[in-house]
């Protein structure tokens, strides 16, 4: 992965973009100085420039979806304990076995992609999400790669999946798997919303 500004405006205005990035920037850089990280190791450990990081630890700008996981994952976390830790916390206690609709935790809105938590935390060895990308949401410009495995079901609308250098173009009733340790991103360059079942098995 190379060191690139990976980094793009959320999609909300200028005020509450840089709260919400303030927020998560912030929650970031305890994290990181919890775990006893320097700037140039989380740089390391995520190929993200150091610059980048730290504007984003200053709020300055908004991770986008694939810079999210990426950083969540260093740091050994959850997307959602980033982007709304009490809301994460809240939906763990409420019931171990069901996850209701209410209580589905928002645990992504970057970049035109919404992600919802579609089961409880209880088994972390797979985790299931509901993805909606909006025409022009994307997973960045960029391939990324992260530990683990994922599949995934359209529900409706069309996105695509590329896998390495292959696009694949995804409709309703597709369905879809890989290692996600092969480059991958996604995209909607659609006129309608695509809403995704995603499931993550993590390393």
């Amino acid at each position: 992965m190379s060191k690139a500004e990976n980094f793009r405006a959320s999609p909300t205005t200028e005020s509450d973009a840089k709260d919400e990035s303030g927020d998560i920037g912030a929650r970031i850089r305890r994290r990181r100085q919890a775990l006893g990280l320097t700037l140039e190791r989380l740089s390391e450990a995520s190929g993200l420039s150091t610059g980048a990081l730290s504007q984003i630890e200053r709020g300055l700008v908004s991770p986008t979806v694939r810079t999210l996981y990426t950083i969540a994952d260093v740091l050994s976390m959850s997307p959602a304990q980033l982007i709304d830790p009490q809301g994460f916390a809240t939906a763990v206690r409420a019931n171990p076995y069901v996850l209701r609709a209410g209580e589905q935790t928002e645990v992504l809105n970057a970049g035109g992609v919404i992600k919802h938590r579609a089961s409880p935390e209880l088994i972390e060895t797979i985790k299931s999400f509901v993805v909606r990308i909006v025409p022009g949401g994307s997973s960045g410009e960029e391939s990324y790669t992260h530990a683990g495995e994922e599949l995934g079901y359209v529900i409706s609308g069309s996105f695509t999946l590329q896998i390495d250098d292959t696009l694949y173009l995804l409709s309703a009733g597709d369905g879809f798997a890989l290692p996600s340790t092969i480059r991958h991103r996604f995209f909607n360059n659609g006129d309608s919303d695509a809403v995704v079942i995603w499931v993550n098995k993590p390393e």
